[in-house]
Parts: C-alpha cells; structure tokens; sequence
C-alpha cells in the first residue's frame, strides 16, 4: 500500500509571525494609487485581447501576466520621466 505523504502547512505560530513582520513593515512601504492600477488596467486590457483571440483559460492568464508586465514598464517610465523632470534632482554637475 502507498501512503500519502503529506504537506505540512505552517503552524499557527508562523502565521502570527508572517503577519507580525508584514504589519511592522508596511508603514515602510510607500503605495500610490497608481502603482496598482496602472498594471492592473493593463493586464485586464491584455486579459481582454487574449481571450478574444483564443478564449481558453491559459490565454487569459497570459494576457493577464503579459499586461500586467507591460503596465510596470509603462508606470516605471512615467516614474522615471518624473523624476527626472525635477530640478533639484539631476546628477550632480562637474563645474564649481
């Protein structure tokens, strides 16, 4: 006969600590709005198109990935558009 092995899901103990340790590191965190919804628009764009080209399940979710990526590049673009257009933080200039 074939025992089953069987996973050993964490304690309750390592729950409470996951948690202990995502709550005392949040406030380090610092989240916009746009952070989460500029890849989130675009991965359910990417989403859409996928499934109108093949509507199967994997296509949904590799739009979904595909979308999602796109949208962090486009956010982080922005970001670093951003930043550089602020005068006080361009690389430090060579002349005295």
């Amino acid at each position: 006969m074939h025992r089953r092995s069987r996973v050993k899901s964490f304690g309750w103990r390592a729950r409470v600590v996951a948690l202990c340790l995502i709550l005392a590191l949040t406030p380090g965190c610092q989240f916009s709005a746009a952070q989460i919804y500029i890849p989130l628009a675009y991965g359910l764009t990417g989403t859409c198109i996928a499934l109108l080209m093949s509507p199967t399940p994997l296509a949904g979710v590799v739009g979904f990935v595909a979308g999602v990526l796109l949208g962090a590049a486009v956010y982080n673009n922005s970001l670093k558009r951003q930043l550089s257009a602020c005068p006080g933080n361009g690389p430090p200039s060579g002349s005295r």
